[in-house]
């Protein structure tokens, strides 16, 4: 019933925004993490995820626009397509990231 929704609604813990900014902004910058290195190949969606994750939290003002535009930008090939990171192949997935992310901004 809608009124046990809201009772069980209510009782959850509040969302931690600002830790949930924090987390996300740090693992963005920390480029000597192995996590970092490991994912070279999909940063584009990388940075499509976490600019989501931002817009919900209602953060996304937290990015520098026109850096990760500029990124983003780089990562196009002579194809029209988008890699998954710079000198990378173009690929459709990257090239949907890409115009998710330039769609936020």
């Amino acid at each position: 019933t809608h009124t046990a929704f809201m009772k069980a609604v209510a009782s959850e813990p509040a969302l931690a925004r600002a830790l949930h900014r924090s987390y996300i902004l740090r693992v963005s910058s920390d480029t000597d993490s192995f996590e970092f290195q490991v994912s070279e190949h999909l940063r584009l969606s990388g940075v499509y995820w976490g600019a989501c994750a931002l817009h919900l939290l209602g953060e996304l003002q937290s990015l520098d626009a026109a850096q990760v535009v500029s990124f983003v930008r780089s990562c196009q090939r002579g194809c029209g397509g988008f890699g998954g990171n710079l000198g990378h192949d173009a690929h459709m997935l990257y090239t949907l990231s890409a115009v998710q992310v330039l769609a936020l901004f």
